[in-house]
């Protein structure tokens, strides 16, 4: 059975694929970030989490967080299941998410998606990374269903 969002080994997949990619990746350029992937519940809180660490142009680590703090992260991304699972449904049709329903339309509106950080400098770079975080996400329309 296929691993399946947020699982850290659908994580994984995706960094493996990431490895067979590796030119668009290096076009990018070098990124070097540790962020976490949140689902949130209706009620606001943390349904589930996963940690990833972008080293490079591979992925580092993955890994199923029961706190994120114990993970330090430059950033948390959050968002409810449905609005991830409508931006990975359009990927696996489109390959890439509609323009609205990127990581970047989706944290600028600030409603569907937002960001959590404790620090300022280290938030940064989601933007700086951007591409390379929608690039990756990207990846899962090459994933078995």
């Amino acid at each position: 059975m296929a691993a399946k969002f947020p699982d850290a080994e659908w994580f994984l997949a995706l960094g493996r694929l990431m490895e067979s990619e590796g030119e668009l990746f290096r076009r990018l350029g070098y990124a070097e970030v540790r962020f976490v992937i949140r689902i949130v519940g209706d009620d606001g809180h943390a349904e589930r989490e996963t940690a990833i660490e972008l080293d490079g142009y591979k992925l580092g680590r993955a890994a199923t967080l029961d706190n994120a703090l114990d993970f330090d992260p430059d950033f948390t991304i959050c968002a409810t299941a449905a609005v991830w699972n409508r931006m990975l449904s359009e990927i696996a049709r489109d390959g890439r998410p509609e323009a609205r329903h990127t990581l970047s339309s989706l944290a600028l509106i600030g409603e569907e998606l937002w960001l959590e950080s404790g620090d300022q400098l280290r938030e940064d770079k989601y933007y700086r990374y951007n591409q390379t975080l929608q690039e990756f996400l990207n990846l899962s329309g090459k994933l078995p269903r």
